[in-house]
């Protein structure tokens, strides 16, 4: 096994800097019509002293993440032929054993402890090539960790797009007389409690630079905007004002903050500053107008409005200016969501069945496209990963309200919680920093 070398800024320079050999790297479109996932050979991961179950960890969790884009097959490893002794330089492996069970690329691995962290090389194999396409070397706290790393080089190597595996989710979960503001994996494990409060509190946004959480929290009796610190959980008021003051969502610059308020009993979109001042009322319609969401470029939000008879998805201008109905499908349609990529909103929608299911809209087009169906009686509240290849959202297909990630096509869905008392209200975080 090469020597583990120290996380250092000159290593990080020296890994990420390109190479000859890796400018002749196989991308995957993932948008392609032409699209198929690549078939990647995973071998079990080598282990150092006592760290045998950090490597089966760290192996379990980087096949699960890969698994959950969507874009790689991944082969089994009942299936190969190489020698299991085989080692991990690029000499050493017989590329043609691989080229006979399928295999397009090949990872290996090898995981060793480090006094508190667990240290580990990847290595990245291009079979076709028989040579090593990526060699990564890291440090973490957690064998979990370590994989998230992992699964993100090797997602951005094919797709050349940053990995989503180190971001994190925010959700509520409810207990007796208690709600928490909890913090997930994007495969839903390594639960952290960011804030657990006595009263209602409800609706989790993020800060596009991930240092803090807006949350609607009933702390003073009525609904709120306050801001909770990351990692901390230190709240701050952010937005009081008339009846009720919810929903706030950063803009994607982090300077102004989106949200309803109801004055006088009318419930409108508003924006203030990031700091709560500056307030501007953006809808004046004496319906209910509600759950604003950014686009990725700042210059529009869409929202929700009852001013046709039922609520459905509109647009504006980020001034409040240009509003215009989106949906003219069901009769009942809620928390939109705006995708980083701007392609696409997701929203909930309830169909003839009083069934709640996800669907997306093209905010140019106004085509929809469903998500789900057939899959429990509630799937709902959408929120995009950051590089909007995949959704979280609630469902209860298994009893208990659970977070299911899905790709938007929806072919692809997995329940990745298993909370006792059930979750809500999820949402994703930026990139990691």
């Amino acid at each position: 096994m090469r020597k583990l070398l120290l996380a250092s800024a000159l290593l990080a320079s020296s890994l990420l800097s390109p190479s000859p050999a890796l400018a002749q790297r196989q991308y995957i479109d993932v948008g392609s019509p032409d699209f198929r996932p690549l078939a990647l050979a995973v071998t079990p991961f080598q282990s150092g002293p006592g760290a045998q179950a950090d490597a089966v960890d760290v192996n379990q969790t980087f096949r699960d993440d890969l698994a959950l884009t969507g874009i790689f097959d991944l082969l089994d490893p009942r299936s190969f032929l190489a020698d299991a002794s085989e080692g991990t330089a690029a000499s050493s492996i017989k590329f043609t054993r691989w080229t006979d069970v399928g295999a397009e690329g090949l990872v290996k691995a090898a995981v060793k402890r480090e006094g508190a962290l667990v240290a580990g090389e990847l290595h990245l194999y291009d079979v076709r090539a028989g040579r090593e396409a990526l060699y990564r070397v890291y440090r973490e706290r957690t064998a979990r960790a370590l994989a998230h790393r992992f699964a993100d080089d090797v997602l951005q190597f094919y797709t050349r797009e940053p990995g989503v595996f180190r971001t994190r989710i925010a959700a509520i979960r409810k207990g007796r007389g208690t709600w928490e503001v909890v913090l997930l994996d994007a495969d839903g494990k390594g639960a952290e409690t960011l804030r657990r409060e006595n009263t209602i509190t409800m609706l989790p946004s993020w800060r596009p630079d991930g240092g803090e959480i807006l949350v609607t929290s009933y702390r003073s009796g009525k609904p709120e905007i306050w801001g909770l610190k990351v990692p901390e959980g230190t709240p701050r008021l952010v937005v009081s004002l008339g009846d009720l003051a919810s929903g706030g969502v950063y803009s994607p610059d982090g300077r102004s903050i989106a949200f309803t308020a109801s004055v006088d009993g009318n419930s409108d979109v508003y924006v203030a500053g990031a700091d709560g001042g500056d307030i501007r009322r953006l809808t004046s319609d004496p319906a209910t107008d509600t759950s604003p969401t950014w686009s990725p470029d700042g210059r529009r939000i869409a929202f929700v409005s009852s001013r046709s008879g039922n609520p459905h998805v509109y647009l504006m201008n980020a001034d409040g200016t240009d509003q215009r109905r989106l949906t003219f499908k069901g009769n009942y349609n809620q928390t939109p969501r705006w995708s980083p990529r701007g392609d696409q909103i997701a929203f909930t929608a309830r169909d003839e069945r009083k069934v709640f299911d996800v669907f997306l809209i093209s905010p140019e087009t106004g085509k929809i496209t469903r998500v789900t169906q057939d899959q429990g009686l509630t799937n709902e509240e959408p929120s995009w990963a950051p590089n909007g290849r995949l959704l979280v959202f609630v469902s209860d297909r298994g009893g208990k309200q659970q977070l299911v990630v899905a790709n938007p096509a929806g072919d692809r869905q997995r329940v990745v919680t298993g909370e006792a008392t059930g979750i809500a209200a999820p949402a994703w975080g930026p990139f990691a920093r």
